[in-house]
């Protein structure tokens, strides 16, 4: 009977926290496309709306390196609660105001607020979710996440259709709210940590960075494989970048050519992650890491190459079926290596030098599609991520360390 209850309450969480995900990802695609339109209605600068990427990004670099040590010191649920208050408070005023500088302040706490939330997820998660769920519950998440990839822009397109840019961003807001209403009804988990260094802040983050180093220097196959991945991060989103330019100069699609397109990998990612739902337990994750990173790749470098819209959907559809296997794969299995405990801090040391390096391969795109055409430049960047994607196969692979992975992360089912 106890194991029945536990069972049961078990279940009523992870519902209330996927719903709440689901609820909070569909806001956050509504404002990726909300804030866009609302500053370039108000300024009429697409170099203003540009801006706010950076600001974001400068908003991660300097926070991050030291939200983990918050991070890992006190309730995460309620800190949880308190982010997704305070994003929802800033999003709700940003209709507000109408200076630039106004609005770029607004959006650099907002980037703190992404920057907390990023260290605390992961570790709240893997504590709400037991072992043998985790993998299937990744999969959900995930499934969840490319499903806002194609609503959120709809609802928002459809919403600034209907009338002004605050009201998708007011939407947002409550989408907010409504995420930290689910923290609300879940439980508080994890002890908080005493620092040894309350007088010396600063020290104590110093001493949360050797104990992050030392875990990677004593996890070399992860950190091998934590690198390899945040590669193909940033190479894959140096392209990205370009996107909208390969599309018109290099496939020579209209606005509706390029939105159907999107859609296609959207699709795609959404399938994989559906079908993965399913069938998540059956699988072994080293096959998820392997097979799954060498086909996502293989399907960028397909688009790549792509000269026409069909071909160039095929490719992204493929990238989309194994993406997101990938993405499942590599995070259940650092939710197995990575201790919870210490999780906030090691983000805080491969979180800025990520940052930094994204904005650094964006600006190096824009010049190599400016100076060598924007096919060299995609063409160049999935090549890379096919390097990088044979060198993660060939570790997964390797007796040794499938053994390795394997015993990592937890096939069992639930």
């Amino acid at each position: 009977m106890a194991e029945r209850s536990s069972r049961f309450r078990t279940t009523i969480w992870t519902t209330v926290f996927v719903s709440g995900v689901g609820i909070s990802a569909i806001g956050d695609f509504i404002y990726l496309v909300a804030i866009n339109v609302f500053v370039l209605n108000q300024t009429h600068s697409a170099s203003a709306v540009a801006g706010l990427w950076v600001v974001s990004r400068i908003a991660a670099l300097l926070v991050g390196p030291w939200a983990g040590s918050i991070a890992d010191r006190f309730s995460r649920r309620n800190q949880l609660i308190g982010i997704e208050i305070a994003r929802a408070v800033l999003v709700g005023l940003l209709p507000l105001l109408h200076h630039l500088l106004d609005i770029y302040i607004d959006v650099f706490l907002l980037g703190i607020g992404s920057t907390f939330f990023g260290s605390l997820f992961l570790p709240y998660q893997t504590l709400l979710i037991p072992e043998p769920s985790r993998k299937r519950i990744n999969s959900i998440v995930s499934m969840l996440t490319y499903s806002a990839l194609l609503t959120g822009p709809a609802i928002a397109g459809a919403l600034l259709l209907a009338g002004h840019a605050a009201i998708p961003l007011w939407l947002d807001a409550i989408s907010f709210l409504i995420s930290s209403m689910s923290f609300f009804l879940l439980p508080d988990l994890g002890l908080p940590q005493e620092s040894a260094g309350r007088s010396h802040p600063w020290r104590t983050v110093f001493t949360d960075w050797r104990t992050a180093f030392q875990f990677l220097a004593e996890n070399r196959l992860f950190t091998v494989l934590l690198s390899l991945t945040a590669l193909m991060g940033i190479f894959a989103l140096t392209a990205d970048a370009q996107e909208v330019v390969f599309a018109q100069q290099a496939l020579h699609l209209g606005k509706f050519g390029y939105g159907m397109m999107v859609t296609s990998a959207g699709v795609g990612y959404v399938s994989g992650a559906l079908l993965l739902s399913v069938v998540a337990n059956r699988v072994d994750s080293v096959w998820l890491l392997g097979v799954g990173t060498l086909f996502s790749a293989f399907g960028y470098l397909f688009y790549s190459l792509a000269h026409s819209f069909w071909s160039a959907v095929i490719g992204l559809i493929i990238l989309g079926l194994f993406g997101s296997s990938a993405n499942v794969g590599f995070t259940t299995y650092t939710q197995k290596v990575m201790p919870v405990s210490h999780m906030g801090r090691i983000n805080s040391v491969i979180g800025p030098p990520r940052q930094l390096l994204n904005i650094l391969f964006i600006l190096l795109g824009g010049f190599v599609a400016t100076k060598f055409g924007v096919r060299d430049l995609m063409v160049g960047m999935t090549i890379l991520m096919c390097v990088a994607t044979l060198f993660i196969t060939l570790l997964v692979i390797s007796p040794s360390n499938r053994k390795q992975i394997s015993n990592s992360v937890s096939d069992s089912a639930s």
